[in-house]
């Protein structure tokens, strides 16, 4: 019996882009690829379901198979609850190029969408992932991260929900977070470039962002400002 990670090949497993915000820009939507692929030698039915892991609440995302190309309210290509049935068929050694596109209609923040496969026979078992991260910055926050040069920094900052690392030493193995007491209130294990990290939930104030090796020595210390937005 195969195993999952044998049935199904997926080039790149993760999709990651930054776009810059300009003041002249009627509409921000950003369309990335993956190409899929059996490696299963067999027939594959294959059903995927769409993950929004996080976004701004105004951004929406819409997948487009070799079968069609979906609205962003559908979810699956395989519902029957919802009238979509359009299982992507893979014949043994094909691949089909699948797209997301992320629209964000000129809200900055961050984005993930997973895509999540399986057999439409075994909807229990997922055979593949694909991820899309998308960070939409603005013209100031895009001079920030240059002003920072190579040193690693924290951006947004002050942060609202979600925030990320550049130049991010290869050496980090955890981040943590504490606050001004000293009292760790989250750690981030294995990040990588990329990533973004949850502090939506904390409240506002100042923060201290460890960066932290294999061996728990910390490499740097950063600052950050969590604060919520006011209309």
């Amino acid at each position: 019996m195969l195993c999952a990670q044998d049935m199904l090949r997926i080039e790149p497993a993760a999709v990651r882009e930054q776009i810059t915000l300009t003041t002249t820009q009627q509409a921000s939507e950003e369309v990335m690829k993956v190409v899929v692929s059996n490696t299963s030698g067999r027939q594959l039915r294959l059903r995927w379901d769409k993950n929004v892991v996080y976004q701004p609440y105004v951004w929406e995302s819409q997948v487009c198979d070799k079968e069609a190309s979906y609205p962003p309210a559908v979810s699956s290509n395989y519902d029957p609850l919802q009238g979509v049935e359009a299982p992507v068929v893979l014949q043994a050694g094909e691949s089909f190029d699948l797209f997301v596109t992320i629209s964000s209609f000129n809200v900055k923040g961050q984005g993930k969408v997973e895509i999540l496969f399986r057999e439409v026979d075994q909807p229990n078992k997922v055979i593949g992932t694909a991820s899309f991260q998308l960070n939409l910055i603005d013209a100031e926050e895009q001079a920030r991260i240059k002003r920072a040069g190579e040193r690693p920094a924290v951006y947004p900052n002050p942060v609202h929900d979600r925030f990320f690392l550049t130049n991010m030493p290869t050496e980090v193995n955890r981040i943590d977070l504490y606050n001004t007491l000293g009292g760790k209130v989250r750690s981030f294990y294995f990040p990588q470039a990329g990533d973004s990290f949850e502090a939506g939930d904390l409240p506002q104030g100042v923060y201290l962002v460890s960066l932290v090796d294999s061996n728990g020595k910390v490499i740097r210390t950063l600052r950050l400002l969590r604060r919520d937005f006011r209309p």
